[in-house]
């Protein structure tokens, strides 16, 4: 027996059983566009992209190369204009067996996709999901490219129009075509969910959220931020506390501080402890004469560019790829104009993380103010923080190009920060029913497997609208609640680090104390700027003019002395 085993263990050793390993997921965007510049729309598509592979490139048709296809397991399509693709370009694409997923216009320039019969259709509002067997009515109207698929296609999801059910993203074998080509819009939700069974990824169940308490700010009023907070507590749900340093008066510039609201302070702290998560949203909150909370910080919303110089100087226009006569022309002074909006970030991110330590808070992640920032501005702040909340901006050069995926993401604008995105909206006052506009982007949200249930709320409304919100969120079948302690994130600058382990919130400060706390009487604003600049003068001309009146005082005392000697 013992001669039996000893042979048994020989065999496998030499001859050991097969791993079925994964094959790595390495992905390639392959795009049409009649701009030098990434169109958003496939930063979007990246974005989504990005749940399912760490690997992606993105390359313009005239650019696929040979080689670009190595070692890569699915290839996308994205047709942002009609066009005749390059030949070269056709070649490699038809000529692949990778699954291909086809997004848009010139699909039927590719081989798995020649035989199908595509009609665009106008003013599209109204869709089928198959998975799910529901019917969506978006509130905007989309152009769209309904297809007649083979009778071994199989459908995903559909256009309903004039009582006739038109597929518009189908399967083919491996290969996927979907005609929602402004992936900017809601009915690209299709798209994300279809992504699972492109990759063939089993979905994890359920569904994750969040709430986040939204501006709160020195001008806040504590004892509506308490109920709020209090009342999520109360109920288990972890909440997320976006916290502003410091709030500017847009009427007369003046600051006012955390230290100048002790009440209000104790109360984060006490959320904090008791299970909140602070995250820094901004240090003011403002650019230019705004105030806290209503203006942009790190994005120019007057000259709809990025922050290129102080609030108080005319900023340069911002020219295009266009004026430039080749890309290395224009990366020489793109990088030469924005050394000050890197200044700027710089200085705006270090000061909200230590303003907000120096008051005994543990920020562990980023919300951008409007989720307005630049490209470049996403790079600096990564290496400030793991993480982004809400929104992401994906045109450079147009801040209401804004948007999210439904799930949790990594996209490449984000320079390996996490997005945790915002898909619910947050409780309008202004409208007679605010919940019901969160009520129609959740069902929305829902058709996407994954799909995180991410909400805001203005704590300065009370708990009036908050027991229908959690009831809304918590109605979702197999919904947590997001704690974003759980999650390997860390927020750090030179000298200060706020890092989670195993749920517990740990600091490393190597400022020294007594700078620490006069970092938070330092003034803010040009004005008070200028009036401390000012004292500071007076106080040295005063005090030159004392130790002068001394000097001269001594010299005659001694003058006398020897007079008198």
């Amino acid at each position: 027996m013992r001669y039996k085993c000893l042979t048994i263990l020989l065999l496998l050793l030499l001859f050991p059983t097969p791993i079925d390993a994964a094959k790595p997921t390495h992905v390639v965007i392959v795009y049409s566009s009649s701009q030098v510049e990434i169109p958003p729309d496939v930063y979007k598509l990246e974005a989504l992209v990005s749940r399912f592979s760490d690997e992606i490139k993105l390359i313009r048709d005239i650019d696929l190369g040979t080689d670009a296809l190595s070692e890569v397991s699915h290839i996308f399509y994205y047709g942002a204009s009609t066009s005749t693709l390059p030949k070269s370009t056709r070649e490699l694409l038809n000529h692949s067996s990778i699954p291909l997923y086809a997004i848009g216009k010139n699909a039927n320039q590719l081989s798995p996709f020649k035989g199908l019969e595509m009609t665009r259709v106008a003013g599209v509002s109204k869709f089928l999901h198959a998975r799910t067997d529901q019917s969506l009515s978006f509130e905007f109207a989309d152009v769209v490219t309904t297809v007649k698929p083979e009778a071994s296609s199989i459908t995903h999801a559909s256009v309903v129009r004039n009582d006739k059910v038109l597929p518009v993203l189908i399967q083919a074998k491996d290969n996927f075509y979907a005609g929602i080509e402004n992936l900017l819009n809601r009915p690209s939700l299709f798209i994300a969910d279809s992504l699972f069974d492109f990759f063939d990824v089993e979905a994890s169940l359920g569904h994750v959220g969040y709430i986040r308490l939204e501006d709160i700010n020195p001008s806040s009023d504590p004892e509506l931020v308490k109920e709020v907070g209090t009342y999520l507590l109360d109920r288990e749900i972890p909440i997320i506390l976006a916290v502003i340093p410091v709030y500017t008066d847009a009427a007369n510039g003046d600051t006012v501080r955390f230290t100048d609201r002790p009440e209000l302070i104790d109360t984060l702290r006490e959320l904090e402890a008791r299970g909140a998560t602070v995250i820094a949203h901004g240090y003011t909150h403002q650019y230019r004469s705004s105030e806290t909370g209503e203006g942009f910080e790190f994005w120019d919303v007057e000259n709809n560019q990025p922050v290129l110089s102080p609030p108080d100087e005319m900023p340069p226009k911002l020219k295009g790829r266009e004026s430039f006569a080749s890309e290395s022309a224009y990366t020489s002074y793109l990088n030469t104009l924005l050394e000050k909006e890197t200044t700027y970030i710089h200085s705006k991110l270090s000061n909200s993380i230590h303003e907000l330590v120096s008051l005994g808070l543990h920020p562990l992640g980023f919300e951008a103010p409007h989720y307005a920032m630049s490209h470049s501005g996403y790079a600096l702040t990564s290496e400030y923080f793991t993480n982004v909340f809400g929104q992401v901006q994906w045109s450079n050069s147009n801040w209401e190009v804004l948007g999210s995926t439904p799930y949790v993401s990594k996209p490449s604008l984000l320079q390996g920060m996490t997005l945790y995105p915002e898909t619910i909206g947050y409780v309008r006052t202004d409208i007679p029913r605010p919940v019901d506009e969160m009520r129609r982007a959740l069902e929305e949200t829902l058709i996407v497997r994954e799909s995180m249930i991410g909400a805001f709320y203005h704590p300065y409304i009370g708990t009036e609208y908050l027991p229908e919100v959690v009831a809304l969120m918590e109605s979702v079948p197999g919904l947590t609640w997001f704690d974003l302690r759980t999650s390997d994130e860390r927020v750090r600058t030179d000298e200060v680090s706020v890092q989670s382990e195993d749920g517990v919130l740990v600091l490393k400060d190597n400022r020294s104390n007594i700078l620490n706390r006069l970092s938070l009487l330092m003034p803010q604003s040009f004005l008070e700027q200028a009036l401390t600049a000012l004292a500071v003068i007076t106080l040295l001309f005063v005090i030159a003019f004392l130790t002068y009146t001394l000097f001269l005082r001594a010299q005659r005392k001694k003058r006398l002395f020897k007079e008198r000697g």
